[in-house]
C-alpha cells in the first residue's frame, strides 16, 4: 500500500480559467473601486467584469479578500517601479520618475488608496525589498549630487506618504497640487 499523498502535495495549480477570472476580477474591482471606493458592492465588481456574484465569491471570500489581493499588485507594482527606476542611467530621473510614478498611482486610486495602505503590512519581502530600492535611489541621487548629503531614505519616504496625503486632499482629476508639491520638494532637498 503506497503512502497516502499530504493535503499540500495533492494541491493542484489553479485551473487557467481561474486565474484568467481572477485577473478579470481584479481588473474589474480596481476599476470599481476607483470609480466608488471600498464601500462598492461585490455586484457592481461582479457585474463589471461580467461574471456571476458566486464566481467571485469562490475565489475571494468577500470584499476585504479582494481588496488584500489589490494591495499585494499595489505593493508589487511599486516595487517594479522601484526597479525600473534604478536602472535609470540619471539617477536624479530615475528618482523623479519613481516619485511621478507615486504620484500618478495615487491619484489613479485616490478614492481606495487608504484602504490599499492599511492591508499593507511593511515588513513582507516585497515591501522589504522596494524600501532597500528607495535607499538605494537616495543614495544615487546623494552621490551624484543632485540630492543634498544628509537627505535620507527616510526624507523620501516621508515625501512618498505626504504625496499621497496631497493627492487625497485635492480636488478629482487636479495633478498639479501633488506635481507642485513633489517639485517644491525635491527643489528643498537638492545639493546647492
Amino acid at each position: 500500500m503506497s503512502p497516502r499523498p499530504s493535503p499540500s502535495s495533492s494541491r493542484r495549480a489553479p485551473r487557467r480559467d481561474a486565474l484568467r477570472n481572477d485577473a478579470i476580477v481584479i481588473n474589474a474591482a480596481r476599476a470599481v473601486f476607483a470609480e466608488q471606493g471600498p464601500q462598492a458592492s461585490m455586484e457592481a465588481i461582479a457585474s463589471r467584469a461580467g461574471l456571476g456574484v458566486g464566481t467571485i465569491y469562490r475565489r475571494f471570500a468577500g470584499k476585504d479578500a479582494l481588496l488584500d489581493a489589490i494591495a499585494q499588485l499595489f505593493v508589487e507594482e511599486l516595487d517594479q517601479a522601484a526597479a525600473v527606476a534604478l536602472t535609470d542611467p540619471d539617477p536624479a530621473a530615475g528618482l523623479e520618475g519613481f516619485l511621478d510614478f507615486v504620484g500618478v498611482f495615487n491619484a489613479e486610486k485616490r478614492r481606495y488608496a487608504a484602504a490599499l495602505t492599511e492591508r499593507v503590512s511593511g515588513d513582507d519581502d516585497v515591501s522589504v525589498r522596494t524600501a532597500d530600492r528607495v535607499r538605494q535611489l537616495t543614495q544615487k541621487a546623494v552621490d551624484a549630487g543632485h540630492l543634498a548629503q544628509d537627505v535620507t531614505a527616510g526624507d523620501i519616504k516621508a515625501l512618498i506618504v505626504a504625496i499621497r496625503g496631497v493627492v487625497a486632499a485635492s480636488p478629482e482629476g487636479d495633478d498639479a497640487p501633488w506635481r507642485r508639491f513633489l517639485r517644491i520638494h525635491l527643489a528643498g532637498l537638492r545639493s546647492d
